[in-house]
């Protein structure tokens, strides 16, 4: 049996996630990480993308957006903009999102400060359908 340690995941709005975990997936920027309980310290810039808790065919699935993840051997913590589990994604919604993301950024020059905003939303929402097309 594998070590456990603490995963918490927290927006600016709530704490999301809080719980044991013996293994957990992570989109960091330049690539997604693996973190197993006694893993060095670390912290990491996130991408938008797929975070995964637990061992096996079946793992927890959530989207989230950018953000930090701070590891330590004993506990994990991610604090992201954003984050919704596999079975909350209503696909009719990030699909609206995404179309409404991609409009904005064909609208704007390359040097509007605005493109950082619609990138992001663009990148969760991209992030958000690619968790819920996952087979479990």
């Amino acid at each position: 049996m594998s070590a456990i340690y603490q995963l918490s995941v927290i927006t600016p709005e709530k704490q999301f996630l809080s719980q044991d975990a013996d293994f957990v997936i992570v989109p960091g920027i330049e690539g997604y990480f693996g973190v197993l309980s006694g893993h060095a310290p670390l912290v990491s810039v996130l991408s938008s993308g797929e975070l995964s808790v637990g061992w096996g065919e079946h793992p927890e699935r959530y989207a989230v957006s950018g953000g930090y993840a701070e590891v330590l051997p004993d506990r994990v913590t991610i604090l992201v903009e954003r984050a919704i589990a596999k079975a909350d994604i209503n696909i009719e919604t990030v699909q609206a999102d995404l179309a409404e993301a991609e409009k904005s950024l064909a609208g704007l020059p390359s040097s509007d400060p605005e493109r950082n905003y619609w990138e992001k939303r663009r990148d969760y929402a991209n992030a958000c359908l690619e968790v819920s097309r996952k087979q479990d």
